[in-house]
C-alpha cells in the first residue's frame, strides 16, 4: 500500500459567539454579588457580636454576662445542639435519661432503648431515701416563699451550723462573683475531722461540741461559731435555726446520742464519757433501713481502749485536737451533712453485693461487690417521686457531689498505694534508668537490631 502525503488542512478559528460570552459574564457577576452579600452578612453578625460582647462586664477577672447576651444565646440554642427532653426511664431502677445517653450496643442487640450507667441492669439495688420532715420539705420545695428563697440561698451555712465535723478544703469562692449559676469548686484534697465532746478551756465550742456545751444558749452559740468561721455570713434567721434544731433532736439518732451525753455530763459533773460511732468492715451485714441509736452509736462512761475500735469514730471528753474521719465510715456523709441526711442514713459500705434476683451469679467474676464510684453514680440519677439529697438541695447538693467525687479519687489513690506490687512497677524501672542516663527521646532507648530487607512483588 502506497502512502500518500497528508495534506495540511487549515485550522478553523474558534467561533466565540457573543451570547456565550455574555452568559459567562453574567454568571461571574452573579457570583460576585452573592459573595459580597455573604460578606456583608458576616460583617453584620460580627458587629452584632461585638455590640453584645461589648456589654459583657468583667469583675476581678470574672466574666459577667448581660441579659441581652444571655437572650442571644437562648435564641441560638436550636442552631447549636438540643438533646430533647429526658423521656426515657430505666426499667429496673426508674432513673430518667436522654436517648443519646443509651447504651448503643445493648440497645442494638435487644432492639430497645437500654441505659446501664445507673444500676447496671438491676445489679445495684439501694432503697430510696426517706422523705424529709414537713418543715424541711417546705423550705426546699416552696420556692415562691421568701423564707424558702432565703434558706436555699444560705443552705450551706445552715448546714454548717449543725455539722458534727469540719470540712478541710481550699474552697474557691471568687468563681461565684459573676451572675452565672452557682458553682462549688475546690482545690486540693478534702478531709473531714471531728474534735472532742467539750471545748478546751478558754475556747468557744464548735461543730460537735455545740450539741453538748452550753445548750441553753445553743442558737446564739451556733450563729457565733459560724460568724467566727466566716465573718461575712451574717444573714442567718434564728427562727429557722430553732426549727431545724428541733427537727434534728426529734429524728436524728446521732443528735440523740450526743444529747444523752449532755444529760449525763450535767448530772454527773467531771465524769469521763466517750461516744463510739460504729463503723463497718468488709463482710459485715449490709443495713439500709433507718438506723436505731444503739445500732449507729454507743455511749461509754469511763476509759476506753482505742486499739479495739480502730474502725469506729470515738469522741470523748479527753480528746485533744482533731481526728480525721475515714471515707469508708458509714457516718462519713451523715456527720458532715445533717440537713441532707436528717435521719442519720448510712452511707457507702465495703462489701455491698450485686443483686442477682437473690442468687449470686458472679462467683466466677473478679468482682462481685458495688464500688464506691458505682454507689454514688447510682444516687446521682433522678428518679421521679423519690427524694434525693444529692440533687434536690441546691447549693448544698453541689457541695455533696464534689465531696463524693473527692472520696472516689481518694479511694483510687489508696488502691494504687496499696497494690504497688500488683501493678508491675518493675516495667517502669527501664524508664527511670533511661532518665537517669539523660535519654529524653524514645528512639534513644532500646536495643538496636540489624535485619535484612526483603521485597515482595506480585
Amino acid at each position: 500500500m502506497v502512502r500518500t502525503k497528508r495534506k495540511d488542512q487549515p485550522i478553523n478559528p474558534i467561533d466565540i459567539q457573543p451570547h456565550s460570552k455574555k452568559l459567562r459574564q453574567e454568571k461571574k457577576t452573579s457570583l460576585q454579588k452573592r459573595k459580597r452579600k455573604q460578606n456583608n452578612k458576616a460583617d453584620e453578625d460580627k458587629k452584632d457580636s461585638k455590640r453584645i460582647c461589648s456589654q459583657i462586664r468583667t469583675n476581678q477577672g470574672m466574666v459577667s454576662y448581660t441579659p441581652e447576651y444571655i437572650q442571644h444565646l437562648k435564641e441560638s440554642y436550636d442552631k447549636r445542639s438540643y438533646l430533647g427532653e429526658p423521656n426515657y426511664q430505666c426499667r429496673y431502677c426508674g432513673a430518667i435519661f436522654w436517648y443519646n445517653e443509651r447504651n448503643q450496643t445493648e440497645s442494638r442487640r435487644s432492639k430497645q432503648v437500654i441505659y446501664t450507667n445507673c444500676c447496671k441492669n438491676g445489679k445495684i439495688k439501694i432503697p430510696p431515701y426517706k422523705n424529709p420532715s414537713e418543715f424541711l420539705s417546705r423550705l426546699i420545695n416552696d420556692r415562691k416563699s421568701t423564707e424558702s428563697k432565703h434558706f436555699l440561698q444560705r443552705i450551706r451555712q445552715y448546714n454548717s451550723l449543725f455539722a458534727f465535723t469540719s470540712m478541710g478544703a481550699n474552697i474557691i469562692k471568687d468563681i461565684n462573683k459573676g451572675e452565672g449559676p452557682y458553682i462549688f469548686r475546690i482545690n486540693g484534697q478534702i478531709h473531714h475531722r471531728i474534735g472532742s465532746l467539750l471545748p478546751e478551756q478558754g475556747h468557744a465550742p464548735q461543730y460537735a461540741e455545740l450539741y453538748i456545751f452550753d445548750t441553753k444558749n445553743e442558737i446564739e452559740n451556733r450563729i457565733k461559731a459560724l460568724h467566727k468561721e466566716d465573718p461575712q455570713e451574717t444573714d442567718i434567721d434564728p427562727n429557722i435555726v430553732h426549727e431545724l434544731k428541733n427537727m434534728l433532736d426529734k429524728c436524728n439518732p446521732l443528735v440523740k446520742i450526743f444529747r444523752h451525753a449532755r444529760d449525763l455530763l450535767e448530772k454527773h459533773n467531771g465524769i469521763d464519757i466517750s461516744i463510739r460511732i460504729l463503723g463497718a468492715e468488709k463482710g459485715d451485714p449490709i443495713q439500709y433501713e433507718m438506723p436505731h441509736t444503739e445500732d449507729l452509736a454507743m455511749l461509754i462512761v469511763g476509759d476506753l481502749n482505742l486499739e479495739k475500735y480502730k474502725r469506729d469514730i470515738v469522741i470523748s471528753t479527753k480528746n485533744k485536737g482533731l481526728q480525721r474521719i475515714t471515707i469508708f465510715h458509714l457516718a462519713y456523709m451523715a456527720l458532715q451533712y445533717p440537713l441532707l441526711f436528717p435521719y442519720g442514713e448510712r452511707g457507702f459500705q465495703l462489701g455491698i453485693p450485686y443483686h442477682e434476683n437473690g442468687i449470686n451469679k458472679n462467683k466466677d467474676k473478679k468482682r462481685n461487690n458495688v464500688t464506691m464510684h458505682e454507689y454514688y453514680k447510682y444516687h446521682m440519677h433522678y428518679r421521679p417521686h423519690q427524694p434525693n439529697p444529692f440533687l434536690c438541695y441546691g447549693r448544698l447538693s453541689k457541695q455533696a457531689i464534689v465531696d463524693a467525687r473527692a472520696m472516689e479519687d481518694e479511694d483510687r489513690l489508696a488502691y494504687i498505694a496499696r497494690n504497688q506490687d500488683k501493678l508491675r512497677i518493675e516495667y517502669l524501672q527501664g524508664v527511670f534508668d533511661a532518665i537517669e542516663k539523660g535519654l529524653s527521646e524514645s528512639n534513644q532507648v532500646g536495643k538496636k537490631n540489624i535485619t535484612t530487607i526483603k521485597s515482595h512483588r506480585l
